[in-house]
C-alpha cells in the first residue's frame, strides 16, 4: 500500500492489487455533516442524472463515489468528471428536486423503509435527520447558487481521499495519472471528519394499518469500539444473533432474525430485528434475556468454537468475493481511520474466548440507552424504554 499527496493537497492511497481499477473518491460530507439539510443529496442527484459509470455510496458523514475500469486513465477520468461545475444548471437542479421527491415518496411507503427511518431519528435524534415532508420542503426551497456554493465548499482537494486499486503499476505511472485528472480540484479548506457523542438512544412506536408482523428494532452505540475490538466483536455477534434465533424457537416462534452494524461510519450501532406473528411484549422479553445471557452466563467452550468459526467463515467469505479492494479500503478509513488487513483480523478471531466476549457484551449491551423501535397494526401495551432498561439491567 502507498501514499502520497498531489500538489493541490489530495490525498491519494494505491490500496492493493485487484483484477480491474478501481477508483473511489470519498468525500468529506453526507446527511449528517452537511452545512443544510439535504443539500448533499441534492447535489450528488445533480451529478448522478448526468453521469454514468459511477456508483454512489453514501454513509451519513461521508459520499463515496466509485469508477471502475479495465483501463487506469478511463476510471479516472470517469471519477474525476463529478467536479465538473457545468454540471450544476437550473433544469438539471429542478429534474433532481423532481427524482428525489419521486424516490422519496415511493420509499416511505414501505413498513421497513419506514422503520429504518424511525429508527435513525431515535438512535442519532431528531435534528440530525428529517421527516420525508419537511425533508422534500427544504430541498424544493434551494437554488442553483445554493448547490453550486456545497461543491465549491466541500468538493475540494482539502475534504477528499482518492483511493485506487486494480493491477501492478509502477508508483511513479500511477502518480502521473492521477495527477493528470485531479490537479485541478481546488485547494479548498478541510472541514471536521465526523460528528461525534450523537447517539441519543430511547423508544419509538410506529402503528401501521394491515402490518400482519409485529416488527422489533433494538440498537445499542457502538461508536466507542476501536480497531483493538473488532475480532471479538466479530464472534460476540455471530454468538448471540445464533443465541436470539435459538431462544424464539424454543418459544415455538416463527421469527425473521437479523443482527448487524448499521450507521455512518463513525456514528455506528449494531441493530437487532426481529420481524413474527406475535405479540410485541413477549418478542421483547425474549430479546432481553438473550442479551442478558450473553452479558451474565459464560458461553459454554462449544458455543465459542461455533462463534468463531462462523466470523472466520463471514470474513473470509467477504474477503475472497469482494474484488473492491480499494472501496474496502475506504470504508475503514471512515470507521476507523485505520487502514488494516482482513487477514489480520481473521487471525485475531481465532483468538478469541469466552471471557472476552462477556466483557466486550456489557459494553456494548449496557454502556448505553437502547434504541428501541416497534411496529405493529395495533397499540397494543409495551414496556417504556426506562422498563427495558431496568429488564436490561442497566
Amino acid at each position: 500500500m502507498e501514499k502520497f499527496q498531489l500538489s493541490n493537497g489530495m490525498s491519494v492511497v494505491f490500496a492493493g492489487y485487484s483484477s480491474e481499477y478501481s477508483v473511489c473518491l470519498m468525500v468529506n460530507v453526507g446527511h449528517i455533516n452537511e452545512p443544510k439539510k439535504g443539500i448533499a443529496a441534492l447535489f450528488e442527484k445533480v451529478l448522478l442524472l448526468q453521469l454514468t459509470g459511477i456508483i454512489p455510496v453514501f454513509a451519513g458523514t461521508a459520499t463515496i463515489y466509485t469508477a471502475g475500469n479495465e483501463d487506469l486513465d478511463e476510471a479516472l477520468e470517469t471519477a474525476s468528471k463529478i467536479f465538473n461545475p457545468s454540471l450544476i444548471s437550473d433544469e438539471m437542479v429542478t429534474l433532481a428536486k423532481e427524482a428525489i421527491c419521486k424516490q422519496t415518496q415511493e420509499a416511505t411507503a414501505l413498513v421497513m423503509r419506514r422503520m429504518k427511518l424511525l429508527y435513525k431519528h431515535t438512535a442519532f435524534g431528531a435534528e440530525n435527520l428529517m421527516m420525508p415532508d419537511d425533508y422534500l420542503a427544504i430541498v424544493d426551497s434551494y437554488s442553483p447558487q445554493d448547490v453550486r456554493e456545497f461543491m465549491q465548499t466541500y468538493y475540494t482537494a482539502a475534504n477528499i481521499e482518492l483511493v485506487v486499486s486494480g493491477p501492478r503499476i509502477p508508483l511513479a505511472d500511477l502518480k502521473d495519472a492521477v495527477n493528470m485528472y485531479f490537479r485541478y480540484v481546488p485547494v479548498g479548506v478541510e472541514h471536521p471528519r465526523m460528528v461525534q457523542n450523537i447517539y441519543t438512544g430511547g423508544l419509538s412506536r410506529m402503528v401501521f394499518a394491515g402490518n400482519t408482523l409485529t416488527r422489533l428494532m433494538f440498537g445499542w452505540d457502538v461508536s466507542r469500539l476501536t480497531l483493538d475490538d473488532s475480532a471479538v466483536m466479530n464472534v460476540m455477534m455471530s454468538m448471540f444473533w445464533k443465541q436470539v434465533e435459538q431462544a424464539f424457537a424454543q418459544e415455538q416462534i416463527d421469527a425473521q432474525v437479523e443482527f448487524k452494524i448499521a450507521g455512518y461510519y463513525g456514528a455506528r450501532t449494531v441493530r437487532l430485528l426481529v420481524a413474527a406473528d406475535f405479540d410485541a411484549k413477549t418478542m421483547a422479553d425474549i430479546i432481553i434475556k438473550a442479551v442478558n445471557r450473553i452479558c451474565d452466563i459464560p458461553a459454554p467452550d462449544e458455543l465459542v468454537v461455533q462463534s468463531r468459526n462462523m466470523a472466520v467463515n463471514e470474513k473470509l467469505d467477504k474477503h475472497e468475493k469482494s474484488d473492491d479492494t480499494a472501496l474496502e479500503k475506504v470504508w475503514q478509513m471512515i470507521g476507523r481511520g485505520v487502514l488494516n488487513d482482513p487477514s489480520c483480523r481473521i487471525e485475531e478471531i481465532k483468538d478469541v474466548d469466552a471471557d472476552a466476549v462477556q466483557v466486550l457484551a456489557r459494553r456494548v449491551f449496557r454502556g448505553s440507552k437502547p434504541a428501541v423501535v416497534l411496529v405493529t397494526d395495533i397499540t397494543a401495551p409495551f414496556y417504556s424504554i426506562d422498563e427495558i432498561c431496568e429488564k436490561l439491567e442497566m
